[in-house]
C-alpha cells in the first residue's frame, strides 16, 4: 500500500512541475528538441558521429589513434610473450635439476 502512495505522490510532484511552467517555456523547449533532432538526423546520414571520425571537429584530434594503440598493444604482447618464455625456460631447468637423467653408459 505504501508503494502505491509513493508512486502517486511522485507523479503528483512531476505534474506540479509541468503545470507550473509557462506555455512559452514549454514551446521553447519543444522547438529546441525539434531542432536538435533535425540536426542529428541531417548529420547522421547512416552512421553515428561517435563512430565516424571524419564527422567530428578537427580540433579534437589527439595522440591516441589507431597506430598508437597498435604499437601499445604490440609492445604489451611482446612483453607478455618474453616473460612467458623466460618463466617456462626457468621451469624447465628447475625440473631437470630436480629429476636429473641417469647415465647408464658407464
Amino acid at each position: 500500500m505504501s508503494t502505491a502512495k509513493s508512486n502517486s505522490s511522485k507523479s503528483g510532484i512531476r505534474d506540479e512541475d509541468l503545470s507550473s511552467e509557462s506555455v512559452e517555456v514549454l514551446r521553447e523547449r519543444l522547438n529546441t528538441m525539434k531542432r536538435l533532432i533535425a540536426e542529428r538526423q541531417s548529420n547522421a546520414s547512416g552512421s553515428s558521429e561517435l563512430w565516424n571520425p571524419h564527422t567530428r571537429a578537427s580540433n579534437c584530434s589527439g595522440i591516441i589513434d589507431g597506430n598508437f594503440l597498435s604499437v601499445a598493444f604490440g609492445g604489451a604482447l611482446v612483453v607478455i610473450l618474453s616473460v612467458s618464455v623466460y618463466a617456462f625456460y626457468n621451469l624447465y631447468h628447475a625440473v631437470l635439476k630436480k629429476f636429473p637423467s641417469q647415465h647408464t653408459e658407464l
